[in-house]
């Protein structure tokens, strides 16, 4: 897709949403200003632009680069960014050391609260005072899942652990922290009426409880050993005497897969809300290796007229669009493993920056993140795919 075409075609997708051209910076000034008045020349709203553009571009994911791809800018594109002017000398451009001091310092919750959620393409739409005010139970489906930047290691060896949350039918990420549970993601975040699914790290009995009690959210967590007795219960349910409920084939990669879900309802279960028991299993067969099979147990507040066979085996499945828009992305497309970034905020910032960016690549049509960045080679084009005026 020529430039101009992504120009147009990210202006419309913009235009269109709740969130008008002019929004981009209110979104962005409303993050405040942590810093004093003294020596204060960028406000944050024009630095958070001057990042969020140079990583549109394919190759800007350093400092360094976002310097180089600033030098390059017009004129125009300068005014665009908001870089103060001086009638001598005419538009100042920031320092290196500004550049990374932005990155390390800035409030990484204020980030996401302007950048991911809402997100700036497709605005969600409000949502229902209950469920039944939606005919359903359930509104929406995120998956919640960690993620460790491999290359980051804080001053005591610690790696930096992310915890992110996201759209399964989107795959945009709505918030992500620097955390070691998943409270803090969450708390900001207007979950009633939606479901939460999230892998066996994340199944702990007291955040479930909130989850459902404070947040009034719905849950599929899964079960594995670090939950041993209710995993030995969901285990033993005479699983022989319930009928396959849902069967999914998948090839692809040279890989078959089967499916098979029983749903059964439990009573007693001593967890959170618990009402329904599943358990899936899966036989992959790939070339050149034995074939495989494994079992997964799960549990969800959900009853049986709440949420049928199918729509779990979908929930189950669309945990992984967590690890395959997002975290896969970030580490293929835009090095997120191989960032050695690890002061202070810096790694969590750039990881919102990143989402933020492969969702407007997507949003502006592009299939692939990485074909999406390569179109955005002048500046202009990474100013109209965000919706800068």
């Amino acid at each position: 897709m020529p430039v101009g075409a992504l120009s147009r075609d990210a202006a419309g997708v913009v235009g269109a949403g709740a969130v008008s051209r002019e929004g981009i910076w209110q979104r962005l000034h409303a993050m405040g200003e942590h810093r004093g008045r003294r020596g204060r020349v960028y406000p944050l709203a024009v630095l958070a632009a001057v990042w969020l553009c140079a990583l549109t571009a394919a190759g800007h994911d350093r400092v360094t680069a976002v310097i180089e791809w600033l030098a390059g800018t017009t004129e125009e594109e300068r005014r665009r960014l908001r870089l103060p002017y001086d009638p001598f000398d005419g538009y100042r451009l920031p320092s290196e050391s500004t550049i990374r001091r932005f990155l390390n310092d800035t409030d990484d919750a204020r980030l996401a609260r302007a950048l991911l959620d809402p997100p700036l393409a497709d605005p969600a739409p409000p949502k229902p005072a209950s469920p039944e005010a939606a005919g359903e139970a359930v509104r929406a489906v995120y998956a919640l899942d960690g993620k460790t930047s491999r290359g980051a290691k804080r001053a005591d060896g610690r790696q930096v652990q992310l915890v992110g949350v996201a759209d399964q039918a989107t795959g945009r990420l709505v918030n992500q922290h620097e955390v070691d549970s998943n409270r803090p993601v969450l708390e900001p975040l207007d979950l009633a009426c939606d479901l939460l699914t999230f892998d066996a790290l994340h199944t702990v009995r007291d955040h479930l409880d909130w989850l459902v009690t404070d947040k009034k959210a719905h849950y599929l967590a899964v079960v594995k050993g670090n939950q041993p007795t209710l995993r030995a219960f969901l285990a033993a349910l005479p699983w022989a005497d319930v009928p396959v409920a849902d069967t999914t084939h998948d090839h692809g990669h040279g890989r078959d897969e089967t499916r098979t879900l029983k749903a059964a309802t439990v009573e007693h279960a001593e967890f959170p809300h618990a009402r329904q028991a599943v358990r899936i299993q899966r036989w992959r067969r790939e070339k050149g290796r034995k074939p495989s099979r494994e079992t997964v147990y799960g549990i969800t507040d959900l009853a049986f007229e709440q949420a049928s066979a199918g729509f779990l085996a979908d929930a189950a499945r669309g945990q992984w669009i967590i690890e395959n828009r997002q975290h896969h992305v970030r580490d293929v497309t835009f090095g997120e493993d191989a960032s050695r970034s690890r002061t202070r905020r810096g790694p969590v910032n750039l990881a919102i920056f990143r989402a933020t960016v492969a969702h407007a690549v997507r949003a502006a049509g592009h299939r692939y993140v990485p074909a999406g960045r390569r179109a955005c080679k002048t500046a202009t084009a990474a100013l109209d795919l965000h919706g800068f005026p």
